[in-house]
């Protein structure tokens, strides 16, 4: 099998190097900064180190590759698509595991699957350098079941969700819309604890909070008990923004809590489960797509 990677940047690295010590002989790349300044020197040492072989053009690389994976930057992925498309043919699987929208991953699989080739839309859900080609990976598209059978042998962990493009991409982002909101959280809430010196003992109140529950019952309660609560907890967020304000720090993400948490109490959630916590997630989550359209 001859995989050949369109662009070599720290991903398509670590991909290969994972790959290359699971026992797959045959990587090639393509990457249109490798003769550039500074990019270059690093892309030619990586190749060097892990054996990837360079391909003079795109057109090159398709030819003499089965599997080809997109590895470049969300931004320009559908024109990749775009460009590689002309070269492909049914025998080729062409991989996107940039980190896109699900509409840019619908239009890429469209564009490449008009080729015959077959297309797999796959977000990746871990670091690269912590894991190389172990990183969780879901797929989706017509060519993921492909995928997922090709690379198997050499030890990638890839499940199979659907054949749409852009569900597993979905997935990556709704998911950050929680792992890098937290951290947003984090940098905001710990710039006001360190003020005041307390930050261990935020912490630790937090962490007997979350250790109670496991992470899903926890969601299950937040989810139930907040939604009638919204409108109380809304005016409670006010305190915390005038807070941040009085110390001149910034308050982003206090501020958007208070507004998401008004948008909740405008819904008045509590009068429609008569002032009762309702028992599930999913009753809650129905009311909330009821009531926002």
């Amino acid at each position: 099998m001859r995989v050949g990677f369109i662009g070599f940047g720290g991903a398509a690295y670590g991909l290969t190097r994972g790959l290359k010590e699971a026992g797959l002989e045959e990587v090639f790349f393509y990457d249109s900064v490798r003769d550039t300044v500074p990019n270059g020197e690093v892309i030619r040492r990586h190749a060097a180190e892990t054996g990837a072989v360079f391909k003079e053009s795109l057109g090159v690389l398709i030819r003499e590759t089965e599997i080809i994976i997109s590895c470049v930057t969300g931004s320009v992925a559908l024109a990749v698509a775009g460009q590689a498309a002309p070269f492909l043919e049914p025998r080729h699987l062409f991989v996107d595991v940039n980190t896109a929208s699900p509409r840019v991953m619908e239009a890429a699989g469209e564009v490449v699957q008009r080729s015959g080739a077959a297309f797999a839309d796959v977000a990746m859900l871990g670091g690269i350098p912590a894991f190389l080609h172990r990183v969780p990976c879901l797929a989706s598209g017509n060519g993921a079941a492909r995928f997922k059978t090709a690379m198997q042998p050499y030890g990638m962990d890839i499940t199979c969700i659907g054949e749409i493009p852009g569900q597993a991409s979905a997935i990556k982002m709704f998911r950050s819309v929680f792992m890098k909101g937290f951290l947003a959280l984090l940098l905001e809430m710990l710039s006001g604890t360190h003020r005041y010196q307390v930050d261990s003992l935020v912490l630790d109140s937090i962490a007997k909070t979350m250790e109670k529950n496991d992470f899903l019952e926890t969601v299950r309660l937040q989810m139930t008990k907040g939604v009638i609560n919204a409108e109380r907890m809304s005016h409670e967020m006010e305190e915390v923004v005038d807070t941040f304000a009085q110390m001149g720090l910034p308050s982003v993400m206090a501020a958007a809590t208070r507004e998401k948490l008004q948008w909740c109490s405008k819904m008045n959630l509590a009068a429609h489960f008569g002032g009762e916590m309702p028992d599930s997630l999913d009753e809650v989550l129905a009311v909330v797509e009821e009531k926002s359209r």
